[in-house]
């Protein structure tokens, strides 16, 4: 997780691609700090664990793009 965190914004990216299971799209695009990686991670996680394991099609940052 932590090379997610700290790696570049696309490897961040790639890893929400890998953990909802499809493309996405930003709905609201956070700057690039450590703490709002933190959050969408949270955020993520969150959701997915919500909907039984699936990311909803879209919440307040990130539109899922099947």
């Amino acid at each position: 997780m932590d090379n997610y965190l700290d790696g570049s914004w696309g490897k961040f990216e790639q890893w929400i691609r890998n953990t909802i299971g499809s493309d996405f799209r930003w709905r609201v695009r956070p700057m690039d700090i450590r703490s709002n990686r933190l959050m969408i991670v949270d955020l993520v996680q969150k959701e997915s664990k919500e909907n039984r394991g699936v990311f909803p099609a879209n919440n307040s940052f990130i539109e899922r793009r099947d």
